[in-house]
């Protein structure tokens, strides 16, 4: 079980080092922040000088800050956006924190997060043999997911015509509510096993690529 568990956290970093496994998903969520402001500005974004590689670049927060403030994003998200920043920014620039627990005990924003990730994984119960910091690094990866998700369906709605997008975007709202409904169901020693986020990122991305080529034309 708890191989199989690790396999699946591991989806989006082989990393056994949490400092780095933590700094693997934050790229990869930066990355796709970049390429959704591309997409919603419709910039060439790896050729950018805001949300390229050069050393003018806007910052990972300051990306995050101009998602966070466009129109759509519902309270949670905008907080999931948040507390992965604050994760990821004590994991990237204090050395002295190199558990779950240094995070929480660090200041009033630790425990903020701590209650959040509490209060919105908590419920799907405890894998047996499970720690407390692997349970937190499996909170956090679920978190890293839905931040992509969320991105993703961020981008796709500025992707859509304006004839389809109230229609399309409010068929994977639909989904997303009818998918979250049905995780809460399952049990704690089950939930890794059965809930992976490949498929509907993948989905997304090729929504995404279905849509730009029907603009397109």
């Amino acid at each position: 079980m708890e191989k199989e568990n690790s396999l699946e956290i591991n989806h989006f970093s082989k990393s056994e080092d949490l400092r780095l496994y933590i700094l693997e998903h934050t790229i990869l969520i930066e990355e796709i922040v970049s390429s959704a402001l591309g997409q919603i500005l419709n910039i060439d974004w790896k050729n950018s000088k805001s949300f390229g590689f050069s050393s003018s670049a806007l910052s990972f927060n300051q990306k995050v800050q101009i998602i966070q403030d466009i129109q759509g994003l519902e309270k949670i998200e905008v907080q999931k956006l948040s507390d992965i920043m604050s994760i990821r920014n004590k994991f990237a620039h204090v050395r002295s924190i190199a558990t779950f627990n240094d995070f929480f005990l660090s200041g009033e924003n630790g425990k903020n997060v701590k209650k959040n990730l509490d209060k919105w994984y908590g419920k799907n119960g405890t894998i047996e043999s499970e720690s407390e910091e692997q349970k937190y690094k499996r909170y956090f990866f679920i978190l890293a997911a839905e931040v992509i998700t969320t991105i993703i369906l961020k981008a796709m709605f500025y992707s859509v015509s304006e004839q389809s997008k109230l229609k399309e975007i409010d068929q994977s709202k639909i989904k997303l509510e009818s998918f979250t409904k049905e995780l809460e169901k399952l049990p704690g020693d089950k939930f890794i096993l059965k809930f992976t986020y490949e498929k509907i990122l993948k989905e997304a991305i090729e929504k995404i690529t279905a849509y730009n080529s029907r603009l397109a034309q």
